[in-house]
């Protein structure tokens, strides 16, 4: 028996690329759309009908009875045909009753196909009676005209049906699903690609049992081998006692929509947008030539190879993140080693179109008729691909606008103030954050704007606590402002995002005024959620996930959702860092180069300002800059 299909859905990471794949192998059964019938064929010799006189000595060597043959469900079949050889017609003449075979029924089914069917009635002998000169058949002692059959074999009707809109894509008949083997009452379904005949599906994934939960909650950090995988392929149970010519043998199969392949190219001109367009396949369709689109001229401006970014994002995978790469060897490997190979839709210059190369380049697929083909992997894939050009006669002034986080000291710990805007080179008034309970000193602080895109400020910020009875929440829109009120045991309303690191985090209920440990739930390592109220309690700040639900902030880190591109200084290499402020000593970026980030996070106990460039790794914002 040949292995039954599995669903893989595996991520390989390789020199900063990510690709997933699903495979498929091959079943134990076949699907055709056949045309055959298995009607019971009239055999070629003597009939001898119930209640018919005939001679016995004027048989010749073989002799045919026909008798009905039903389902188990009671339902006709066909009629069927006994036979008589030279043995039963000897011992019919020596006045012995003969015992007789019965015949194996093949019938067409009402939707199309085959059954077969095998009589139940096992013992069957007949007995001739000369002074009336006719026949009985007997099951036992009991006379019969009929035989009821058993399913033996045949084939099921298959539907596929689209899931969204249980419209009808195909039907097939799939040979030998009733047939009795190590399965038992069940069969496996065949998948569209094995089915020779079947049209091409376009936008939905074959006939697999697909777990998508499974996928979304595969941990390929602890199972990078296993992959996530769906339990069985598709498999279709029968009761065969209830299966005749007009029910139960169809059955339908839902083919999942998928999500489509969807490829982003952007061109920048000094750091703003030139061009952008999006194409978007569905899987198993063709991504055809596009028009070569207008790029900067190469005599006015220069194409940054060492700016080039790629990115990429598996929506079925989430738990991946995005893979982001930049630099000259990326470039390469998109563009300088395959430029040439991609035929062009309106080439310039007799050069290879620049946008088709990149569509190739990205896909990693093989072209078929200058088109590139969307293939189960690229489902729901999407990737970015971003090409910067600059001036050749641009200078940076100190007139450039930079937005930056601000962070002021205080007695209370660090005040962060986030995407506050400024020109290069001037002094700005930055407000000064509002603390629920307490009085400033000062409402605002002068800051000065950097020339390597930071913000600073040198002065200092004095909290007292506010003189009442009782503090209301404060409702507090920032994500930012990182205390609640110490001199009371009431929370304060906060609305921001936290994380957890690599370790599940434990939750905590306030009871009577302290926080017990919740003994049935945690957070899981590494995932992002929403907090809407602080309290500290004993010193240690709390922040609630949920309905008295809480965690320690020593246990997660805060963080703001924006994104955005740095670069490293001109050093040796820019440290990175895990979300615990560990520094990761295999690797790290190199001088002068972009990376994308998509959060900025505040780590440690001193809350230190980072940026996230992979999933769990981070750089300090000192360490780099942005433009």
């Amino acid at each position: 028996m040949k292995k039954p299909t599995t669903i893989l859905l595996s991520a390989i990471i390789l020199g900063g690329f990510c690709y997933t794949t699903l495979n498929s192998t091959a079943t134990d059964v076949e699907a055709t759309k056949s045309s055959e019938t298995r009607d019971m064929p009239v055999p070629n010799g003597q009939i001898l009908n119930f209640d018919e006189k005939f001679d016995l000595n004027e048989l010749g060597s073989e002799a045919f009875i026909p008798i009905e043959a039903y389902a188990e469900t009671g339902k006709f079949l066909e009629v069927g045909y006994i036979k008589l050889n030279q043995r039963n017609i000897w011992d019919l003449q020596e006045k012995k009753k003969t015992t007789v075979a019965t015949p194996t029924i093949e019938t067409e089914s009402n939707a199309g196909g085959y059954l077969e069917y095998e009589a139940l009635n096992v013992n069957l002998n007949m007995v001739y009676d000369e002074k009336k000169q006719t026949f009985t058949l007997f099951d036992k002692e009991t006379p019969v005209r009929k035989i009821t059959c058993e399913l033996t074999d045949g084939s099921a009707t298959i539907h596929y049906l689209f899931k969204d809109t249980k419209k009808e894509f195909f039907t097939a008949q799939q040979e030998d699903a009733f047939a009795y083997h190590e399965r038992g009452d069940k069969f496996m379904v065949s998948t569209l690609k094995e089915i020779d005949d079947s049209p091409k599906l376009i936008g939905y994934f074959d006939a697999y049992d697909l777990d998508f939960e499974g996928f979304t909650q595969w941990d390929p950090l602890n199972d990078i081998d296993g992959g996530a995988k769906s339990d069985e392929p598709i498999i279709k149970k029968f009761d065969r006692k209830t299966i005749d010519k007009e029910s139960n043998n169809e059955f339908n199969v839902y083919l999942e929509k998928a999500m489509p392949y969807t490829i982003n190219y952007k061109v920048y001109l000094d750091n703003k947008p030139y061009f952008s367009k999006k194409i978007t396949a569905e899987l198993n369709d063709q991504i055809p030539l596009q028009d070569e689109p207008k790029m900067p001229d190469s005599s006015l401006a220069t194409l940054n190879k060492d700016k080039t970014a790629f990115s990429t994002i598996y929506e079925y995978l989430p738990q991946l993140g995005t893979t982001i790469r930049t630099g000259s060897v990326l470039y390469r490997k998109i563009f300088e080693q395959n430029f040439g190979k991609v035929g062009s839709a309106s080439s310039i210059d007799n050069q290879p179109n620049f946008l088709n190369t990149g569509i190739y380049g990205i896909s990693g697929e093989k072209l078929e008729d200058n088109q590139v083909l969307v293939k189960l992997e690229n489902a729901g894939r999407t990737s970015t691909l971003e090409l910067y050009y600059e001036s050749n006669q641009s200078d940076e002034t100190d007139d450039n606008e930079v937005t930056a986080d601000v962070t002021i000291s205080s007695n209370l710990g660090n005040q962060v103030v986030p995407n506050v805007t400024g020109k290069i080179g001037s002094d700005i008034s930055v407000t000064v954050p509002v603390i629920s309970g307490h009085v400033a000193d000062k409402k605002t602080v002068t800051a000065h704007v950097n020339q390597d895109g930071t913000i600073t400020t040198k002065e200092k910020i004095t909290y007292t606590i506010q003189n009442t009875a009782i503090d209301k929440p404060n409702n507090n829109n920032s994500s930012t402002n990182n205390d609640a009120d110490t001199s009371s045991n009431l929370p304060s309303k906060y609305n921001g995002l936290i994380a957890t690191m690599k370790k599940n985090v434990n939750l905590y209920d306030i009871k009577d005024g302290k926080m017990v440990k919740n003994k049935q739930r945690q957070l899981a390592a590494l995932s992002d959620w929403k907090v809407d109220q602080i309290i500290t309690l004993n010193g240690t700040k709390y922040y609630r996930v949920a309905t008295n639900e809480w965690v320690k902030d020593h246990d997660i880190y805060r963080y703001i959702n924006q994104s955005g591109v740095i670069n490293t200084k001109n050093v040796s290499i820019t440290n990175l860092f895990s979300a615990e402020t560990q520094l990761i000593n295999n690797r790290g970026l190199a001088n002068d180069t972009a990376w994308k980030y998509d959060r900025i996070a505040y780590l440690g106990d001193n809350e230190t300002k980072h940026y996230r460039v992979a999933t769990n790794e981070f750089v300090k914002a000192s360490d780099v800059f942005t433009k």
